[in-house]
């Protein structure tokens, strides 16, 4: 299901449909139940009932139901057809107390936050930012103006666990470096204190990537990613010249790091199947250790290249500083033959994350691996 003017699709099952709206629980793209939204007839572009990505996606909710996945967030609220579907979500919120994402349609806006006040014809919506945790305005949002509501998902549930202590915690000014030899000590520093940090990479500056130094050499850098609700993210190699910034300190950053902290409390740190306790050796080339691994095993990584060209595959041959690369998309092979790359095109790879696991898992499953 795609938004009007929102670049986010909903993938996931009917569970009530009234006369503004439906509830739709949602699926995340590891296959995992993720909450659900309210979404009104009118922010609905597009319905798909068939297609190569739904049953991408049914593959993964049978792997994660197979594997028992680490799943908070299911939606638990029970809704009926004797008033608005809107109101219930609302009321629910505030009786609960929970965080829920609200886009408002006249500004275009998604906000996260708290309902505190609700009238017959409003509510009042209490903004929390995680990236700036000092804004924090109030809105009165009439019920018509909203177009959506996402409730009871993982990073939401997280958020209202720790929203007690989010509260309390001061906004701090943001550090970051962005010269070749500030990163490079900046990221020194990150490994020796284990600190959490934020990288922005050259390719895309509007991306950015959280995680702590893994493994760090004189021209590249392993990071341990972490995703939005704290748990393990994969890994990611880069160049440091591909690097355009790190960000040392931040109220982002000590919101994920309270989010880890609450994971680990509750011994869900990491999906099933992945492994967050890899080590690298620093006096070694990174990236042939890495690209090598992947060629000898057909591992499914993500390739980032010097052309701005970002792609998911797996390789087939390593060597004389080239490798063969095998594009996939949507669960298939599109490219059988394989591409030749130079090493030296090649600016990040990242590895051993959830997608390309259960990427690889279907391709094996089908028979093209």
């Amino acid at each position: 299901m795609y938004q009007q003017k929102q670049d986010v699709v909903y993938t996931g099952y009917v569970t009530i449909v009234d006369d503004s709206g439906i509830i739709l629980t949602t699926f995340d793209d590891g296959g995992s139940e993720d909450g659900a939204v309210y979404l009104t007839y009118a922010v609905i572009e597009l319905v798909e009932f068939d297609s190569d990505d739904l049953d991408n996606m049914r593959f993964r909710i049978e792997i994660a139901a197979q594997q028992t996945a680490v799943s908070y967030g299911r939606m638990t609220t029970d809704f009926n057809l004797k008033r608005p579907l809107i109101r219930q979500v609302l009321e629910t919120s505030m009786i609960e107390e929970s965080v829920v994402m609200v886009l408002d349609r006249n500004s275009g806006e998604l906000n996260e936050g708290t309902v505190t006040r609700i009238s017959d014809h409003d509510f009042d919506f209490q903004i929390f930012d995680k990236f700036q945790l000092e804004n924090h305005p109030k809105l009165v949002l009439p019920f018509d103006e909203v177009e959506l509501v996402e409730f009871e998902g993982k990073e939401l549930t997280l958020q209202t666990a720790a929203m007690g202590y989010l509260e309390t915690m001061a906004s701090v000014e943001t550090n970051r470096v962005t010269s070749l030899t500030s990163i490079a000590k900046a990221l020194a520093h990150a490994q020796q204190t284990k600190q959490l940090i934020s990288l922005n990479p050259v390719a895309d500056e509007g991306m950015f990537f959280v995680g702590r130094v893994n493994t760090l050499s004189a021209d590249s850098v392993i990071i341990d990613l972490v995703d939005m609700t704290g748990q393990f993210g994969g890994y990611w190699l880069v160049k440091l010249p591909a690097i355009a910034q790190v960000i040392t300190q931040s109220d982002y950053l000590n919101v994920i790091d309270t989010y880890i902290a609450i994971d680990q409390r509750l011994g869900v740190g990491v999906q099933p199947g992945l492994n967050d306790e890899r080590l690298f050796d620093a006096t070694t080339d990174l990236f042939q250790t890495v690209l090598s691994q992947a060629a000898a095993f057909h591992h499914v990584i993500r390739l980032q290249l010097t052309d701005d060209q970002s792609v998911v595959g797996y390789l087939s041959k390593y060597g004389n500083h080239q490798v063969i690369f095998h594009q996939v998309e949507q669960g298939t092979v599109i490219d059988p033959m394989g591409t030749m790359l130079e090493l030296a095109d090649i600016e990040e790879v990242a590895f051993d994350y959830l997608d390309a696991m259960l990427t690889e898992k279907q391709l094996r499953n089908q028979g093209e691996l």
